[in-house]
């Protein structure tokens, strides 16, 4: 126990851990904020209905004066006018009931308003869609439960009450933010006794086992002191600014065909402890093993977040795994979504459930046990001749000669070498590489979606005709309806027609056929969709798209790819951008800033005051290597992903069309290759920006690993922040995180999803210029009065 208690010391008097609990907890209290912003739209919204239920009743008003009474239509509109007059009086009580903060009359008001359009959706089924009768339900029962409850008023979906805020934050963040610290606390746990690759702990006395024992013991104590902590904090964020609140709180659970009842978070509160507890023992577990090959802190922290993270993602994000994600222990980190059914209907897999996350945990938290104990006294073979990191005896000579040329190059190889020597950094590039191949595989198996979909749609006709030919068949023959469904009939026949001389072509990999029919049954789909009551804007945009898309194929002359799945070298590369490349990209050039900036601060002093150039020089060229060791890894990451994919597939894709869409909403494609300029310069500035950044974090922390979690989490924080909390985006364009995502600011996806016509190119290269002189202006700053400071102690 004695150990134990060592262990937990040791962790806590590390004031550097603190940075990233300042982080997360101020990401938690920016989406309080942004919850408690609901409040506001909610008013607003009502006020709003009021506005438009005034102006009915006004119009019924003046319409009644039109008809003379008692007359059928005089009685229809004057059961409207009450109708509207009900709904305003309850509309205005409402909004009292917000303003006074009156949660039993917003409630009951609530569940009066909604009653009605519920009631008035079940008369109407037949053009309403279901899925808003099941939500209207819901909702119904959420204002029932809240008000039975004496809950105070809240958001459904957004809690700002403390207990119903936790569960907000446990449902959507808490995995992820719970990993994060973990992996930065433990990393360190476990890693910190290592010096020059032996584990010092190993020279206390007791075994093996209970060493590992106690290590497992204090990172579970650590874990969970997390998660309460992190707990609490939502708690009393929510119960100092609205309401506490209670166990009590509403949890919506699913069954496989959806949305089902409401429940309290106090009876999933058992089940959702035993799964959480075990998931962050997978965690510990993970960490611990890493521990026993990498033996620095920062190379065991970022392969542990690559691993956790990256599995959390890909049993979230990767649809062909949705079939087996039952058997990864990485879907269970989400406790609550697991217990309440949510993911098992997010996925259509019954199999993921409280029962199976059990034995699931249990049985990879032991496997990690057993290789832990069994490997703890792993170390590598020493080679014969050993690499130590010296200065040789030319760089010697060059860094005590008088010539600050020859010093300034001296420093350039000595401090390059360091670098490119670390074997980490070459496995992030390649692990790099490999996500780009998964991909790039994945893509080229999708490549047959669209024969697939030309197949789907000819047996979809050939049953509607089925269907037709027999409702005519209960008609006269020669008779109107007769001859309407035989027009019916031949239409679809014909769109048959059209659809197997599309797919034979596709067969024959006759594709200049293909690009002139396709686009011609295309067109005929928006025809039918504009003139359907019920007109499908995305559909038609959709359609309008591939139009464009086959277009600009056939007039370049252009081979096929699947505008969704592109497989060629640019598009490819392109399209990656637009997904996971920039994380992964942002990632990879901090861990390599991290150690580099870093490398000249031992224990917290600065051993650069040692090397024969001025201070000033030291400064600018650490601050230039850093920039251009970032620059050349995002430009050599891209190109090799750009060289393999067209080694793979035989097509640089330079010419394939990027499709942009105008502020009119029409579609027309560009090439590749034009757009790539822009994006990539949009990326090379952001690089830079961020070398500065990281520069400025490690030059007041000094420590690598903790500039590496600082910088990811701010960084990373930043680039979500817009979608996470209301409010923000009307202000993304001056961030320049924003501009990370290069790719989607160039084809304006960014500007749409924010609702901010400001986030453009143009925008990208101001903000993220002003961002580059200013901080290298702090850099200055701060460099200058450490230098002042070292003055004053002389």
């Amino acid at each position: 126990m004695n150990y134990v208690t060592l262990l937990l010391k040791k962790n806590a008097k590390r004031f550097l851990n603190i940075l990233p609990v300042i982080l997360v907890l101020s990401f938690i209290s920016l989406l309080y904020y942004g919850n408690s912003n609901s409040l506001k739209f909610e008013t607003n919204h009502v006020k709003e209905n009021i506005a438009i239920t005034k102006d009915l009743v006004e119009d019924y008003q003046i319409i009644l004066k039109r008809f003379k009474p008692d007359t059928e239509i005089y009685n229809d509109y004057l059961l409207f006018l009450k109708d509207g007059e009900e709904r305003l009086e309850l509309l205005e009580t409402r909004l009292t009931a917000i303003t006074k903060k009156d949660a039993q009359t917003y409630y009951s008001v609530s569940e009066k308003l909604e009653k009605r359009d519920y009631d008035d959706m079940s008369k109407n089924l037949t053009y309403e869609d279901p899925d808003s009768l099941a939500y209207s339900k819901l909702s119904l029962e959420y204002y029932r439960y809240m008000q039975d409850h004496d809950f105070a008023i809240d958001d459904r979906w957004s809690g700002i009450q403390g207990f119903s805020f936790m569960a907000f934050i446990i449902d959507n963040y808490m995995p992820i933010m719970l990993a994060i610290l973990l992996i930065f606390f433990l990393s360190n746990l476990y890693c910190a006794s290592n010096i020059d690759r032996m584990d010092i702990h190993k020279l206390l006395p007791m075994s093996r086992g209970k060493r590992q024992l106690s290590r497992l013991l204090s990172s579970l104590i650590i874990g969970i002191a997390t998660l309460l902590g992190l707990s609490l904090f939502c708690i009393l964020l929510g119960g100092i600014f609205h309401a506490f609140g209670n166990f009590e709180i509403p949890i919506l659970t699913y069954t496989l065909e959806g949305a089902s009842s409401l429940v309290s978070f106090a009876s999933l509160l058992l089940p959702f402890l035993v799964l959480t507890i075990l998931s962050i023992l997978l965690i510990i577990n993970i960490i611990a093993f890493f521990s026993t090959f990498l033996k620095r802190n920062i190379v065991c922290l970022l392969f542990s977040l690559a691993v956790i993270l990256g599995g959390m993602w890909v049993t979230t994000n990767i649809v062909p795994l949705a079939k087996i994600t039952h058997i990864l222990p990485t879907t269970y980190f989400d406790a609550l979504e697991v217990i309440s059914g949510e993911m098992m209907f997010t996925f259509g897999n019954a199999n993921i459930n409280f029962i199976n996350g059990v034995i699931v945990l249990t049985i990879s938290n032991l496997v990690l046990m057993a290789a832990y104990y069994f490997f703890s006294d792993f170390s590598w073979k020493k080679k014969k001749k050993e690499k130590v990191m010296v200065v040789s005896n030319d760089s010697k000579e060059t860094y005590h000669n008088d010539k600050a040329t020859k010093a300034t190059w001296g420093y350039i190889k000595f401090t390059s070498k360091r670098v490119l020597c670390r074997k980490s950094n070459i496995v992030m590039i390649l692990l790099t590489v490999v996500v780009a191949v998964v991909f790039l595989l994945m893509n080229m198996g999708n490549q047959s979606k669209l024969e697939e979909t030309i197949k789907g749609q000819i047996i979809n006709n050939e049953k509607y005709i089925q269907e037709v030919q027999k409702e005519q068949s209960e008609h006269k023959k020669g008779s109107a309806e007769y001859i309407n469904y035989g027009n019916l009939i031949k239409d679809s026949k014909n769109d048959n027609e059209d659809y197997k001389k599309v797919l034979s072509s596709i067969e024959k990999e006759d594709w200049e056929t293909v690009y002139t029919l396709y686009p011609k049954i295309l067109e005929k789909q928006i025809t039918d969709l504009k003139h359907n009551e019920s007109e499908n804007i995305d559909g038609i945009q959709f359609f309008q798209q591939q139009i464009a898309y086959f277009e600009y194929l056939q007039e370049h002359d252009l081979a096929y790819e699947n505008i969704d799945f592109p497989i060629y070298g640019l598009s490819f590369t392109t399209s990656l951008t637009k997904i996971i490349l920039p994380i992964i990209l942002t990632i990879c050039c901090i861990y390599l800033l991290a150690q580099f900036f870093t490398l000249d601060y031992v224990k917290g002093l600065d051993i650069s005051v040692l090397y024969p150039l001025q201070s000033k020089k030291t400064f600018l060229t650490k601050l230039m290597l850093g920039i251009v060791f970032t620059v050349v890894m995002y430009s050599v990451l891209l190109l090799s992903i750009l060289l393999i994919t067209t080694l793979f597939t035989g097509n640089a894709g330079l010419q394939q069309p990027f499709m942009l869409q105008n502020s009119e909403g029409v579609w027309q494609a560009v090439s590749m290759i034009s757009m790539f300029k822009k994006w990539f310069f949009l990326g090379v500035l952001f690089t830079i920006n961020l070398s500065i950044f990281v520069y400025i974090l490690s030059f007041l922390i000094r420590e690598d690993m903790f500039v590496l979690i600082t910088a990811l989490l701010v960084i990373l924080g930043f680039v979500y922040l817009p979608k996470l909390v209301r409010g923000i985006a009307q202000y993304a364009h001056l961030f320049p995180t924003t501009y990370m995502d290069s790719v989607n600011v160039a084809d304006g996806f960014l500007a749409q999803q924010y609702g901010n016509t400001s986030i453009s190119i143009s925008t990208g290269i101001s903000v993220l210029l002003v961002s580059i002189v200013v901080q290298f202006i702090i850099c200055i700053i701060l460099n200058n009065a450490y230098k002042l400071r070292k003055i004053r102690k002389r």
